[in-house]
């Protein structure tokens, strides 16, 4: 998860003294299976002024010595249907005081490999009337309730894998040299859910690991301890528990 925040100040002025938008985008990870091409958003706004939303979609590439490379997909090409990745509609949303704005993520062109996408919801100040079809009237008296104090606007990035078209899910499990080590040998991310070391019916806080396709998770084997997961693989959940 990350944030993405944008200060909006007038010196002297008071936190207290300005309605902010409050925006909330549920799960930090969303999945797009493999029979799917459309993905529903529920975007929230629990704050006390209405939230003026633009959503950017970033496709991310990890490079085999570890690193990643991002790139934003063009607006204009998204508008115009000249797009070979993950869109979302509307890219502009207002959001009322405590309610909430439902958007659409679709997924369009090659499914020949899992790909990965970043999406940044992000409240802002429009910069004038027509960037979301406001009156002159309500341009104004947003842009007035804003500076009336220091403004915090907190933005949001989830992160939104696609499946490719043919899914194999290939997930091996071994024990040795004193570490349970999960691999997947698929093609497709797989979670392992509510991960925990438990001794004596007691149990530590839970975590939960996404695996990419090729990549390797270590759990530490402790004496007379175990450890509990949930393995995930699309739809599919399978308990395990190693001693």
């Amino acid at each position: 998860m990350f944030k993405i925040i944008l200060v909006l100040a007038l010196a002297g002025a008071s936190l207290h003294a300005a309605a902010i938008p409050k925006i909330t985008v549920g799960s930090m990870y969303d999945f797009i299976e493999s029979d799917k091409s459309t993905l529903l958003k529920r975007i929230r706004n629990s704050g006390d002024d209405t939230g003026y939303v633009r959503v950017d979609v970033s496709e991310v590439s990890y490079l085999p010595n570890g690193g990643k490379l991002e790139k934003k997909i063009d607006a204009t090409a998204a508008a115009s249907g000249k797009v070979d990745g993950l869109i979302f509609t509307p890219s502009r949303m207002i959001i009322p005081a405590n309610g909430m704005q439902t958007g659409r993520l679709v997924v369009v062109g090659k499914r020949d490999k899992e790909r990965y996408y970043r999406v940044r919801y992000i409240p802002v100040m429009p910069k004038d009337q027509y960037e979301f079809g406001q009156s002159k009237k309500q341009y104004d008296e947003y842009k007035k309730s804003l500076n009336a104090g220091v403004s915090i606007l907190t933005g949001y990035g989830a992160m939104v894998i696609v499946r490719p078209e043919n899914v194999v899910f290939n997930t091996d499990i071994a024990q040795r040299d004193n570490k349970i080590i999960i691999t997947n040998k698929g093609n497709s991310s797989i979670k392992l859910e509510g991960i925990k070391l438990c001794q004596g019916g007691k149990c530590g806080d839970a975590s939960s690991v996404i695996l990419m396709p090729g990549k390797q998770h270590n759990l530490k084997q402790e004496s007379q301890k175990n450890w509990q997961f949930t393995l995930l693989e699309g739809s599919k959940k399978t308990p395990k528990k190693f001693g």
